[in-house]
């Protein structure tokens, strides 16, 4: 596939900005085929391909995210990377890099799955970016559905059409090739997930909520709100001890309770150093 770069076209040329989402996905994909390819007698495509038989009965849940990183030969790693970079960066830039990235993630992910539900006996790794990718040729042709690219480099045609007839494909050869279809199953899948977080916003709003800063920001939260129940805990066994000692003495508490009093004497000496900070 290549662009029209006439009139027609709704938003890209080759001078559009590189953005560290993009840079940062082909680096890791390159780097990954690289290292693959030098320690050649490792299980790779075993362990960190998507295997639909192993991620759940094994609980190898990474194999979801990995997968996406591993290709089998360089034309399959070129191709993937020259869609990645004439789609995705055009989204990217219209999106931010955070949003890119969570979309990427989020049709690959889910590409992953549908090959999961769809061939859960199979020990055939699935490898490769395809499903994301077909993930972001559906939210490009949602965004800029009249602009012109060339089908296979040879038929012009609108972007909206492209992509169903993409889709159309991938859809006759999982249905003509059930047994070992699982790559069209996973490009359908990527697509089907990328349609439905562009068309929903339900969707949207609810798979925010799990951004990685929202999620740092709330372990953080309730990090703090246990410290602060624990403080209040030991706040109370402090003050019980203290009455023990008022009416029966120092000699009257056991080892236990001496060990909190040391503990909050402690922590009590660390909280002035650190407001004297």
């Amino acid at each position: 596939m290549s662009f029209r770069t006439g009139s027609s076209y709704s938003g890209f040329s080759f001078g559009q900005q590189f953005r560290g989402g993009i840079k940062t996905l082909i680096v890791i994909n390159i780097a990954v085929f690289v290292i693959i390819h030098i320690f050649r007698n490792i299980a790779w495509y075993a362990v960190f391909g998507l295997v639909p038989v192993m991620v759940f009965s094994k609980f190898m849940i990474w194999q979801l995210v990995t997968y996406l990183f591993m290709h089998f030969g360089l034309w399959h790693l070129v191709l993937n990377m020259l869609m990645l970079w004439m789609f995705g960066s055009i989204i990217e830039n219209k999106w931010g890099s955070k949003r890119f990235l969570f979309y990427y993630f989020f049709t690959g992910i889910g590409a992953g799955l549908c090959s999961v539900v769809f061939a859960f006996n199979s020990n055939v790794p699935v490898v490769g970016a395809s499903g994301a990718i077909f993930g972001l040729l559906v939210a490009y042709a949602m965004m800029f559905p009249d602009s012109v690219i060339l089908l296979f480099f040879i038929f012009p045609m609108k972007m909206k059409y492209a992509a169903m007839v993409l889709a159309g494909i991938n859809l006759l050869g999982a249905m003509s090739n059930p047994g070992g279809g699982i790559a069209y199953i996973a490009h359908l899948g990527g697509g089907l997930f990328g349609y439905l977080y562009l068309k929903n916003e339900r969707i949207r709003i609810m798979f925010s909520r799990y951004s990685i800063s929202n999620l740092m920001r709330s372990l953080k939260r309730k990090k703090q709100i246990k410290k602060q129940s624990q403080m209040e805990d030991m706040n109370e066994q402090v003050d019980k001890i203290l009455e023990k000692i008022s009416a029966h003495g120092i000699k009257s508490i056991t080892e236990k309770e001496k060990n909190i009093l040391m503990k909050k004497s402690r922590k009590t000496k660390g909280s002035d150093l650190e407001s004297r900070k």
